[in-house]
């Protein structure tokens, strides 16, 4: 049965006229063409040798330089079917001939022929403008081929797998021959050309072989060969198809990208721009372009946020309403086999971080500070952050404005909402600011960060504060002079507009206001709550327990004309009892220790009451006693 070859090569020639017009002075068969061909046995190749005719007609000269010829193989009498196509649309003679060359000329094709069915007798025939011209007959005696046939190859992750077929009847004591080269391979150029064993002991009958590179870098387009090595032989004639035709691409070295890398965040347009200042020329390459909440110490492909052609330089981001976060970008190349390195080195291209807000940016304001009498010093301001998590970060500079982080002391962080902070300074300065930025999430963000925004006037104090007491040598405006005291050791003198916060107090703490000299009112507002109030009357001094559910005294001094006003605070800390079974054990013993403690805290008491008491009537003496202007007093 003959070959799908020759059949389709059937189909394709009826479509040929078989006559064959004879012009007086046209080229044809009476022209003088010949053709002629011989079989080598030892090499199995065919050699057709085609010869123009000697002339000196120029107008016949001109004519062959202007025909195509083909030339075809048939089996021996079986015209006019045609087997066998061998070249086809070919020139002997060109324009660029000149006549003496063309006349006469002989030409020369090679062919190694197929094994097409039993036959060994051919002819060839030289085709043109309709005319043929059919060779002697000739014996080719062409053994069969022991050839694999419908190689193919493809890669993949690291892996190159080659699969072919076994045609029928092939003798299985042979071992397959895997061969890689650079180019095509044919009959004729594979003694001489360049190739590499690839595997030579792969056992008779295997259909599929796999080359791993997971262990080694490569970056090629390679063509494969696999033959069938016999004890004596090896059929190299390629006569099936067990040499690819197209190469495989075997790629798994990631390409690099060298350059710098810049992110801006636009809120008038809510979009970022990555900027990467140059693209690169190559169609196989992409950029990946990578976006994180956190510092980038390799890439993860879940933060992916866009692919874009290597040729681009930039790339504009939208930005989600609703967002404030802080963001690094990092890009990298990719080819088309997925090849793209993902650990980042000092030389990456990544951003450094920006900030990104399309909703309202949180913040802390109004900041300002008091010092108190003891020297503590309360740090207030506004939360506006509408987060309860939020953490308020306090620093504090001697050298000016914080504007910046840098050299500048970081206080206790403590939750925003509370609204202030107090601390003892070790080295109390007479000028110092202070400033406050918020840690946490906002927005959509899930993972909190360090918002180091500083506004001076709003969260950084634009002007100095005294840390340092600040002693005026101005007589007092009133003739009132009076303290605070609490049986805490905490307390200060009192003037008008004072805020002195008292700080922690417990259960039979007392409070003491005292004036040096009578005066005709001591009163506190809101103490028990809004709206409450107690007051001494005509008297000099008053007293109260710290136990006051206001915990806050809005206190006023009234002396005639004289009005101080001011402000006290404290911390109430409930004491609770301990039940657990313990304390039943040597109940008496207890009782009496418990008396002699509540003992013992009524002396303390006492103790300090009568140390205020002291101190009134010595700053009283004090000012009865001191200089009086006798000029005014006549």
């Amino acid at each position: 049965m003959r070959s799908a070859l020759l059949f389709t090569t059937i189909l394709l020639f009826a479509i040929v006229p078989f006559s064959n017009p004879v012009t007086a002075d046209g080229l044809d068969e009476n022209s003088g063409i010949t053709i002629s061909a011989s079989f080598d046995n030892s090499t199995e190749m065919t050699a057709i040798n085609i010869t123009m005719p000697l002339t000196n007609n120029a107008t016949l000269l001109d004519e062959m330089k202007d025909t195509t010829f083909s030339i075809y193989r048939i089996f021996a009498g079986d015209w006019p079917v045609l087997a066998e196509t061998i070249a086809s649309e070919i020139q002997f003679c060109t324009q660029g001939s000149s006549n003496s060359e063309c006349s006469g000329s002989s030409f020369e094709i090679e062919y190694y022929p197929l094994l097409l069915d039993s036959h060994t007798e051919y002819e060839y025939v030289l085709a043109f403008n309709s005319v043929f011209i059919l060779s002697n007959t000739l014996e080719e005696i062409i053994t069969p081929s022991f050839a694999v046939e419908n190689l193919s190859g493809a890669y993949s992750d690291d892996v190159t797998t080659l699969t072919w077929d076994y045609p029928e009847g092939i003798p299985m004591n042979h071992s397959v021959m895997i061969y890689s080269h650079d180019s095509p391979a044919t009959r004729e150029n594979w003694n001489g050309m360049a190739k590499t064993i690839v595997s030579s002991s792969v056992s008779a009958g295997t259909t599929s072989y796999d080359i791993n590179y997971s262990e080694e870098s490569v970056e090629r387009e390679i063509f494969y060969s696999v033959t069938l090595l016999y004890e004596t032989s090896e059929d190299t004639r390629f006569i099936g198809t067990n040499t690819l035709s197209e190469s495989v691409k075997e790629d798994n070295t990631a390409p690099l990208f060298i350059g710098e890398l810049s992110a801006s965040f636009n809120p008038n347009t809510d979009t970022t721009l990555i900027d990467w200042g140059e693209g690169v020329a190559d169609e196989d390459l992409t950029i990946n372009i990578y976006r994180s909440e956190l510092e980038l110490q390799a890439l993860d492909p879940n933060s992916m946020v866009a692919v874009v052609d290597a040729s681009m330089s930039s790339y504009e981001l939208q930005i989600p309403i609703g967002e404030h976060r802080q963001s690094w970008y990092a890009i990298s190349l990719a080819d088309s086999q997925g090849n793209e390195i993902l650990e980042l080195t000092e030389a990456s291209p990544v951003a450094e971080p920006i900030i990104e807000t399309t909703t309202t940016a949180p913040s802390v304001s109004d900041i300002s500070a008091e010092r108190f009498a003891d020297g503590t010093i309360t740090i207030f301001w506004e939360d506006n952050t509408q987060n309860p998590n939020t953490i308020a970060r306090l620093w504090r500079s001697i050298e000016g404005p914080i504007q910046s982080l840098d050299n500048v002391q970081e206080l206790t962080p403590i939750n925003a909402s509370a609204g202030q902070f107090s601390h003892n300074p070790l080295n109390a300065a007479d000028q110092v600011w202070y400033a406050i930025t918020i840690e946490g999430t906002w927005g959509t963000s899930t993972i909190p960060w360090h918002y180091e925004e500083l506004n001076i006037g709003s969260n950084s104090m634009s002007s100095p504060f005294r840390e340092t007491e600040n002693i005026s040598t101005d007589e007092p405006t009133s003739g009132i002079l009076a303290q605070v005291q609490s049986s805490t050791g905490v307390g200060g003198n009192i003037s008008d507009g004072s805020l002195i916060s008292l700080g922690a107090m417990y259960e039979g703490d007392i409070i003491i206001i005292s004036t040096s000299s009578i005066v005709t009112n001591i009163s506190c507002h809101e103490i028990a709550g809004q709206g409450t109030s107690i007051g001494s009357g005509l008297d000099w001094t008053l007293s109260f327990s710290a136990n006051q559910t206001g915990e806050t005294c809005l206190g006023t001094i009234v002396d005639g004309q004289d009005e101080i006003g001011f402000t006290l605070t404290w911390n109430y800390i409930e004491t609770i009892a301990n039940n657990s079974e313990d304390t039943d054990v040597d109940d008496s013993d207890n009782a009496t220790e418990k008396d002699d403690t509540k003992g013992k805290n009524k002396n303390s008491v006492s103790e300090i009451i009568l140390a205020i008491v002291i101190a009134a009537l010595l700053l009283y003496l004090f000012v009865m006693l001191r200089p009086q202007n006798h000029d005014e007093e006549e």
